[in-house]
């Protein structure tokens, strides 16, 4: 099997972001949600979740978790800041 150069390429570029310890896929997801609040308030991501940020950089599958999780949460908060529809109905009586 030979590789082409622009896998070569992706592959040292792989490489060469790796670190001497990062968060398995498990860990990243077990502090997501910690990771996810902190950029839906704009708060600074503390150091303690900076691995949580890197790992999201190089694992595609994780980000896509990530991706899903942030935009349920702002529709969440969309939901609950915003006038409810049944708040709004008005009921006309008939008899």
């Amino acid at each position: 099997m030979s590789l082409t150069f622009d896998q070569i390429k992706r592959l040292v570029q792989g490489l060469s972001m790796t670190r001497d310890h990062e968060l398995n896929c498990n860990e990243c997801l077990d502090k997501m949600a910690e990771f996810a609040e902190c950029e839906l308030t704009s708060k600074p991501i503390p150091d303690s979740l900076e691995a949580v940020q890197h790992h999201l950089n190089i694992c595609g599958e994780c980000d896509e978790e990530y991706e899903a999780l942030l935009t349920a949460l702002q529709h969440m908060n969309k939901d609950e800041s915003g006038p409810q529809e049944h708040d709004n109905l008005h009921v006309e009586d008939d008899e």
